[in-house]
């Protein structure tokens, strides 16, 4: 099935409900820290920074999405309301396809107020259910993620309504590392990363996703690992705010097998995504 001949999201009892924070200057988040919103805004808009953003963008973080097998879900990209042009157009048309992906702009305030307001404006009323997510612009999650997490969040209907909040954690995923130009996979067991960390919270639930520190969720409610597939991919380069450490775990991957892999889970063309990741620096 084509993207253009998807239908708009329909009404379910289990909402998916991602958020992407694309470029949004506010008060708070960063571990790099600015002397005012003037500063946070001439970081993040910078044009080089912002071409190199695009690149993940549109390799990486929306082919899976393209190709989700449930289309039941909204992905909301947030933005600065002063996000500038010619960004602006260019996401526009890079999002026209999806109509699930949700534009969304905020104001210079309080990073999680934002956020949270951006989520609250995107709920469907019908939920019972709400399974949020997180996902950076240079990350992505597997084609069958939406399908995954639902199914996950309906084998947890009674466990959840019992504990009120409940963490889905898919620990099995991609590392893809960009260092001096060139373009890295590598395979990572990980635990609490948030490209494919999931909270199932109950209609009306006032807190979000972002009111709880990724790598602390388990000491806020109980979390579920499932490790069994491929599900998440997170990228490294060197604008991350918050630095990778060195692999612990992973799983075997043959060296001429990546391609089909990113191209198999995240419908990810890898040997596109270098080639523009070359050009970046042309």
């Amino acid at each position: 099935m084509k993207v253009a001949e998807i239908s708009p999201v329909k009404k379910h009892p289990v909402q998916v409900l991602g958020l992407c924070r694309f470029s949004v200057p506010s008060l708070g988040a960063f571990q790099v820290a600015h002397d005012s919103i003037a500063a946070r805004r001439e970081m993040l808009y910078d044009p080089i920074r912002l071409s190199q953003r695009f690149v993940w963008f549109e390799h990486v973080f929306l082919p899976g999405l393209r190709a989700q097998t449930d289309p039941e879900f909204t992905m909301i990209v947030l933005l600065g309301e002063d996000f500038p042009q010619p960004w602006r157009a260019r996401m526009q048309a890079l999002v026209a396809d999806v109509p699930q992906i949700k534009l969304d702009h905020a104001p210079p305030r309080e990073h999680r107020v934002v956020c949270a307001e951006a989520m609250a404006r995107h709920i469907d009323a019908d939920a019972q259910i709400v399974a949020e997510h997180r996902l950076d612009d240079d990350d992505a999650v597997a084609v069958d993620f939406v399908a995954q997490l639902r199914r996950a969040a309906y084998r947890l209907t009674r466990f959840q309504r019992a504990e009120g909040l409940v963490g889905v954690d898919f620990c099995k995923g991609v590392l893809l590392s960009v260092a001096r130009g060139k373009v890295t996979p590598s395979p990572r067991m990980a635990q609490l990363w948030t490209p494919a960390l999931a909270v199932l919270s109950p209609q009306g639930e006032a807190r979000h996703i972002l009111d709880w520190p990724h790598h602390k969720l388990w000491k806020k409610m109980p979390v579920v690992s499932l490790c069994e597939e491929v599900m998440f991919l997170r990228g490294q380069h060197d604008t991350n705010d918050s630095k990778i450490l060195p692999a612990k775990d992973g799983f075997p991957v043959p060296e001429d097998g990546w391609d089909a892999l990113l191209q198999r889970r995240f419908s990810i063309d890898l040997p596109a995504f270098r080639a523009a990741v070359a050009g970046l620096s042309v």
